[in-house]
């Protein structure tokens, strides 16, 4: 997988920073984190029999440069969701947003 562009990353961790994402590490308390190049998408049922995801929330993810601690934020908390994006095959009702 290639990596994102320099400005793109800029743009996220200027996002989280500006929603006060900047406290050290909860698990070790280390002040260096690392943005993990790719989206991680975590897709959510209503109940766990459900055969397939109702809805997909994608994510970006921050990992701690010590332990390795996994944090996500959400795209659309980020506001990098516009109304108008397709969402991806699966998700919700036809033409409807996520609820978030």
């Amino acid at each position: 997988m290639d990596a994102w562009p320099e400005e793109f990353r800029a743009d996220i961790v200027k996002r989280l920073q500006e929603r006060g994402m900047n406290r050290p590490c909860g698990r070790c308390g280390h002040e260096k984190f690392t943005l993990v190049d790719g989206y991680a998408v975590f897709a959510l049922a209503m109940i766990l029999e459900a055969e397939h995801a109702e809805r997909l929330l994608p994510s970006v993810c921050i990992a701690c440069a010590r332990c390795g601690y996994l944090t996500f934020h959400a795209l659309a908390a980020l506001g990098m969701l516009s109304e108008n994006q397709p969402l991806p095959p699966g998700d919700g009702a036809a033409g409807e947003p996520p609820q978030l």
